[in-house]
């Protein structure tokens, strides 16, 4: 039921093969999967784990693993599910594009990832400020000064949504439900922004007294590679055999440790992190897991609001 396959050990990591973004990236790299998958399988575990925090089952090196390894295994882990998330949302607003304004069971979908991301900007951005600064944003740093999530090129196809257009400026109450996700998640990315970025420029901004760095095929092969990422020919079932074993890897950390291991540790909590909304977004994270694997697994046309 619990078995910690992911990764060489406890909190390791794994690659991530992706679909290219446009002709330029495709390669012919074998799609990368460390194991087997049960999809119907993996989301009862993910159901199971929202509600039971794990006190079995643990093995000690799981127990005794650094707050660094977490908080590590979280950036990198955290934003591969990002990119897997933004590219079935990718997938359907091109299908949206394609005939008008979404059907409930694609509202629904859309509203689940986009809730689903909102939970990965609260994981990935869970760490202490400290360990921001002194572990997280200095391998930025190596990898680019300029570094930026602006290169990721999975975020191209849904940029309008997050931007207020498309799908969410409908007038149905879907439409309305996914407005209001999109609302949040501006808030949480904001506040994590603004907790962990106190001096309130990124490394992008810092890097602005030289040349800009705009994304290129360039820069998203150096963002792809800091996080593990590769680029090839992969179906959808491959796809999603990869989110849910990060999100059930996920699952079981969260039902382990926490959101917060280490607590806030002191940290301010900008005002955007004290809304109700996002309160509810911590308390239900393992449940937003569960709902982003059971979407992902679910046929077209079967997912609904409640």
């Amino acid at each position: 039921m619990t078995d910690w396959d992911f990764g060489d050990f406890p909190f390791g990591l794994e690659l991530l093969t992706m679909p290219p973004v446009g002709p330029s990236r495709a390669t012919a790299v074998t799609p990368y999967v460390a194991g087997p998958c049960d999809p119907g399988l993996t989301v009862m575990q993910l159901r199971f784990l929202a509600d039971s925090p794990l006190v079995d089952d643990v093995p000690e090196e799981a127990r005794k693993v650094s707050p660094e390894q977490i908080f590590w295994f979280r950036w990198i882990t955290g934003h591969q599910i990002t990119f897997v998330i933004w590219h079935l949302m990718g997938k359907l607003l091109e299908q949206t594009a394609e005939r008008g304004e979404p059907d409930r069971s694609t509202a629904a979908r859309l509203e689940t990832y986009v809730s689903g991301y909102n939970a990965m900007l609260l994981y990935t951005g869970s760490c202490p400020l400290d360990t921001y600064q002194s572990l997280i944003r200095p391998r930025m740093y190596l990898q680019h000064r300029s570094f930026s999530g602006t290169w990721a090129s999975d975020f191209t196809p849904v940029r309008s949504l997050f931007r207020g257009r498309g799908p969410a400026r409908g007038a149905s109450r879907e439409a309305a439900r996914l407005a209001r996700a999109v609302e949040i998640n501006k808030a949480i990315h904001d506040g994590i922004a603004a907790r962990l970025v106190p001096a309130g420029k990124s490394l992008l901004q810092e890097a602005m007294t030289g040349p800009v760095v705009r994304p290129s095929e360039r820069t998203a092969l150096l963002y792809d590679n800091f996080f593990m990422t590769l680029r090839g020919p992969v179906d959808d079932d491959t796809t999603i055999t990869q989110l849910l074993r990060r999100l059930r890897a996920v699952a079981m950390d969260l039902a382990v440790n926490g959101l917060y291991p280490l607590g806030h540790e002191g940290d301010e909590r900008p005002e955007e992190l004290r809304r109700v909304e996002v309160a509810d977004c911590e308390n239900r994270i393992g449940h937003v897991l569960h709902e982003v694997g059971e979407a992902a697994v679910t046929p077209a046309g079967s997912l609904s609001y409640q």
